[in-house]
């Protein structure tokens, strides 16, 4: 039985590359048909040796193994050597993520990827279990539950993370400038995300944006009427340690600023059809000056729309440190049992053409903060803050007639 169904399996594969052969020589004889016909041959080969090996394992492997497991963990390991984004996901995995995108998840509350092949946080997210623990951007993570991350994907890490609230999970990260391990328990709670957090400072308004969710524009305009409707002269953009999130919400965030026919951002894809552009269509809500706050944990989203307004309004100042640089669109692609690929699908470019990815973008104002303390953001230690707020006094009285 076993035979008939790898027979069957090396069957399709056979047909559908001879497929692909067929129609190589039917529409084509020119030389790169022929290097075509040549690429699907060796795909046939390097196909027919997978079957091998999926046979082997199954007939010689010490214990019997599932057939999923073998396919799951075959599809894994393909997608996690494209690139530290792409992730073959589970079908629950898959789930949590959606799940996630909607604000609310079980988990210890940070944003990873993976950097020079380790396990690094993007970012904790503000008042989870990890943010309240001292977790930082750049941390990485060498273990979980003193199991070391070696060979992990991101979507493996993150769920031996997630998991019922009120149960701990251990990691132990190295930090840079830090000589030995630091060793943390974290109790996992629920994780309600609320993405915009505004506060009010004199004339001037104040917007936190945690992550770029479903309802993030929808929110965000709401505070910024109520900013117009108090007259309020200017806004600080807090972007700090927002690792990102859709990139349809990024670009509604920004076209709450921009005024129409504004490129946001550009993606490109592997061919030069595969480019997608897209401009502001709205009338603005806030058209007065704007300080954007930056950080080593601003990534993704945070990025595009940091570039869209930087790029676009002269009213536009940004303080803080050099961005994470993500500059890829992942793309979710569900199979026919529930689970999904991530893909790679484009790079992001800024209006100015850039694409930042491995390279971040650097603030026009730099201003660091200690390493060793914990600031809250906007009190009296959060310099990064102060500084906005300076800088923003001086974009509104530049502004201002005489």
């Amino acid at each position: 039985m076993e035979d008939r169904k790898l027979n069957v399996l090396r069957a399709r594969i056979t047909l559908g590359v001879i497929g692909f052969l067929i129609l190589a020589f039917i529409f084509g004889s020119d030389v790169r048909n022929s290097q075509g016909r040549k690429n699907e041959e060796l795909l046939y080969q390097q196909l027919d040796m997978f079957v091998d090996a999926i046979e082997i394992v199954r007939k010689q492997y010490v214990e019997p193994v599932d057939d999923k497991k073998l396919i799951y963990g075959a599809l894994k390991g393909m997608l996690l050597s494209l690139d530290p984004y792409s992730a073959f996901l589970e079908p629950e995995v898959r789930n949590e993520l959606q799940i996630e995108t909607q604000g609310e998840f079980e988990g210890v509350g940070m944003e990873i990827t993976l950097k020079d092949n380790i396990v690094t946080v993007v970012s904790p997210i503000e008042d989870t279990p990890a943010w309240r623990a001292g977790v930082k951007p750049g941390d990485r993570i060498i273990e979980i539950d003193g199991v070391s991350t070696k060979g992990y994907s991101t979507m493996e890490a993150a769920r031996k993370l997630r998991g019922k609230k009120g149960t701990q999970v251990s990691i132990s990260i190295m930090r840079e400038g830090s000589p030995r391990l630091i060793k943390l328990t974290l109790t996992r709670d629920t994780i309600k995300v609320k993405s915009v957090k505004p506060k009010i400072f004199g004339e001037f308004g104040y917007i936190r944006l945690t992550e770029f969710q479903e309802r993030t524009a929808e929110d965000l305009a709401r505070h910024l009427v109520e900013f117009e409707d108090k007259k309020l002269t200017g806004l600080i953009l807090d972007l700090r340690n927002n690792p990102g999130g859709l990139l349809s919400s990024a670009i509604e965030t920004s076209e709450l600023f921009l005024p129409p026919g504004k490129l946001i951002v550009y993606t490109q894809g592997r061919e030069s059809k595969d480019k997608n552009v897209f401009h502001s269509r709205k009338k603005p809500l806030w058209t007065k000056p704007v300080v954007i706050l930056t950080n080593g944990g601003s990534a993704s989203a945070s990025e595009i729309l940091l570039g869209a307004l930087h790029d676009n309004l002269t009213g536009c100042r940004s303080v803080g440190q050099k961005t994470f640089g993500k500059g890829s669109v992942q793309n979710l692609i569900q199979l026919s049992d529930g689970s999904a690929l991530k893909l790679t699908i484009a790079r992001y470019y800024t209006p100015r053409g850039v694409c930042i990815e491995g390279q971040g973008i650097s603030p026009d104002v730099e201003v660091k903060l200690p390493e060793d303390e914990a600031i809250i953001p906007t009190e009296e230690k959060d310099l990064q803050f102060q500084k906005a707020l300076e800088e923003l006094k001086n974009l509104v009285l530049s502004q201002k007639p005489g």
